[in-house]
């Protein structure tokens, strides 16, 4: 089995089928063909039902799919930390992070660590729940979340809190704005949330829950984003971790604690293998944000 055949695998299953994947890595159709099949004379099996309309996993397809990621993953750190001893780091860090995560504490260290490994292609990826980030890099197609904490014990994955975010209340510009919003009165308001899963919407059903009430939001969207510009054109009231909601201020609205304080805690989360050299230095930077050299700007 080769490196490449494992990529050519990979890149059919991004991207749909032969074609796509054939256009998307510059290789002729013929070229993709002839390693896939090389592939699954190595793996004894058949990874791929070849349709009309596009290549579909078979079950040892499936299976071989998080095993690809890993050998891709691990084959790179290997590769960089081979490199790291003659003082190059250089490569990929892939991270994941759940909205408004990426704003705090992780943007603010990007220049820095840009400014440090310029051979470095830091590449994100958005995830809408703590699971998703989680299992992103249990498949190995990340290295590194900002996500949620781990929901129990996992033998996989290690969890580090790098940071602790409150959540606020956005009221639309000229709407009264208290000093603080107690929960059953922040219930009583047109409210903008994300789906049944997401952590605010959670937390808004559990204490409607607890007060025997129902809740549904007037207005539900995917995008953490698109609440907070929707709270801004008055369409109701979101409730977004501080670091995000800050940027609603400039737009005219009031941001309003909370009572009692919600809080969300952001952990860093990888894989128990060895991490590759960019990510063990983003990891440091995170986790000891005082590790910056004099005059660094984390």
């Amino acid at each position: 089995m080769e490196r490449r055949q494992v990529e050519h695998f990979l890149a059919i299953v991004d991207h749909g089928g032969f074609t796509a994947a054939a256009a998307a890595i510059y290789v002729s159709q013929p070229s993709l063909s002839h390693s896939i099949k090389s592939l699954e004379r190595d793996l004894d099996a058949q990874l791929f039902h070849r349709t009309p309309r596009g290549a579909r996993l078979t079950p040892a397809g499936e299976v071989f799919t998080e095993s690809a990621r890993r050998i891709v993953r691990e084959m790179e750190t290997a590769r960089t930390r081979v490199q790291e001893i003659g003082g190059l780091l250089a490569g990929r860090l892939d991270v994941i992070s759940q909205p408004g995560m990426l704003l705090e504490p992780f943007a603010r260290h990007i220049g820095w660590f840009r400014t440090r490994y310029p051979r470095v292609m830091v590449r994100m990826r958005h995830a809408q729940s703590a699971v998703d980030a989680q299992q992103a890099v249990r498949s190995g197609a990340v290295e590194l979340a900002l996500c949620g904490a781990l929901a129990g014990v996992d033998k996989e994955l290690v969890s580090e809190q790098v940071a602790e975010h409150d959540f606020v209340a956005i009221l639309p510009p000229g709407v009264p704005a208290p000093s603080i919003l107690t929960m059953d009165r922040l219930l009583d308001l047109d409210i903008i949330a994300g789906p049944v899963g997401t952590v605010v919407r959670d937390m808004l059903s559990a204490e409607a829950a607890r007060q025997a009430r129902e809740f549904a939001p007037v207005v539900e969207v995917e995008d953490r984003s698109a609440g907070l510009y929707l709270a801004v054109a008055g369409a109701g009231v979101a409730v977004l971790p501080r670091p995000f909601a800050v940027y609603a201020e400039a737009l005219g609205a009031a941001i309003v604690d909370l009572d009692p304080p919600h809080r969300l805690g952001v952990h860093l989360v990888h894989r128990m293998a060895p991490l590759s050299p960019a990510a063990v230095a983003m990891r440091a930077l995170l986790i000891d944000p005082g590790s910056t050299p004099p005059g660094g700007t984390p």
